[in-house]
């Protein structure tokens, strides 16, 4: 795990390949010494053993790691956003209606069918079986989310609620509109104009990167528009970069898609958007995050889009054997990541 940088040197000087199998890798010698100084006593301090990849920056091109397939569990539903926002700015569907007009089955009775805007928000007041110890959650196949909507007892626009039959639902009004499978949404939509290479949904044999817990590919699957897509870091930097460049969306459909609600928790779309002090910044930095966790693995996607810095990193270990901390707490490797490749001079 140690030398992000110092084996990097060596490779960039004598072509000797780097140890343990990883490969190291800056843009330039500048973002070289500033990620031996800044970046390597972090992943050192946090024993950070997965793989992180920074666009844009001081430390532009830093990478760690084997070019693994990794999961992405949640930050799916960052995709699945992306995906709804450009069916709204071809006029096909609106945020703001209830998804009862492009779901037939949608059940008469019972409240009010949340808006698209409400269950890419969890405020779709859906039934979660993950807070009913009483509902037996069959891992070897697809959660039906329909379930979730026959069970609702609550109206929609009400507390943040996190769930995964939101974004299940979501994908059923995009297929549903489309015609097309969620999977070729993504290829065709998001991985295509992204250049992205090996990214897509996870099936049985799928090979993904180790984990502690052996998460198996088929029951990450199951996860569907929740939580079932997978790539490198390459990939989601790929997908980082043609986002804020405006090859997905319209500047104006990625605001709206990155409006973060303080009373929600700055929940914005499928994604979260914040303003926090970062260690270094003389000001505070705008942060758009989305992260995931399935299993024995995680996943963070940071999105600096002021100073066009991605940063992504993945683990394969669960959230209740690794902490990245919160950006907001001003402690952890998240903040102190962040800090080193935005603010580092």
């Amino acid at each position: 795990m140690r030398a992000v940088l110092a084996a990097l040197a060596a490779v960039m000087l004598t072509g000797c390949p780097p140890p343990d199998g990883l490969v190291y890798s800056t843009s330039s010698p500048s973002a070289s010494l500033l990620t031996k100084d800044r970046l390597q006593p972090i992943v050192d301090t946090y024993a950070f053993d997965g793989e992180l990849r920074i666009s844009g920056g001081p430390l532009d091109g830093a990478a760690m790691g084997r070019g693994n397939l990794w999961p992405w569990a949640s930050v799916t539903k960052q995709m699945v956003a992306t995906l709804v926002m450009q069916e709204v700015e071809h006029g096909r569907i609106s945020l703001d209606v209830p998804v009862s007009r492009y779901l037939s089955e949608w059940p008469d009775s019972g409240p009010a069918a949340p808006s698209l805007r409400q269950l890419l928000r969890h405020q779709s007041g859906l039934y979660d079986p993950e807070d009913d110890a009483g509902f037996v959650i069959d891992p070897s196949t697809p959660l039906d989310p329909m379930v979730c909507v026959d069970r609702r007892t609550q109206a929609a626009g009400g507390d943040f609620n996190y769930t995964n039959c939101d974004t299940l639902i979501v994908g059923k009004v995009l297929e549903r509109v489309t015609g097309l499978d969620l999977a070729s949404l993504f290829a065709e939509r998001i991985a295509e104009p992204s250049g992205m290479m090996e990214a897509g949904f996870v099936t049985a044999e799928t090979q993904l990167a180790p984990s502690a817990k052996g998460t198996p590919a088929s029951e990450i699957a199951n996860y569907g528009a929740s939580g079932a897509l997978a790539g490198t870091t390459r990939d989601l930097i790929a997908f980082d970069r043609a986002l804020m460049a405006g090859h997905l969306l319209s500047r104006s459909a990625r605001e709206e898609m990155w409006d973060g609600v303080p009373e929600l928790g700055y929940v914005a779309l499928g994604q979260w958007e914040s303003t926090l002090p970062l260690d270094g910044c003389a000001e505070p930095v705008r942060i758009i995050e989305r992260r995931g966790a399935i299993g024995g693995y995680q996943a963070r996607n940071f999105i600096i889009p002021e100073r066009d810095i991605a940063i992504v990193t993945f683990i394969g270990q669960s959230e209740d054997d690794y902490s990245f901390g919160e950006p907001w707490s001003r402690e952890g490797l998240s903040y102190e990541l962040l800090s080193a490749a935005v603010c580092s001079i």
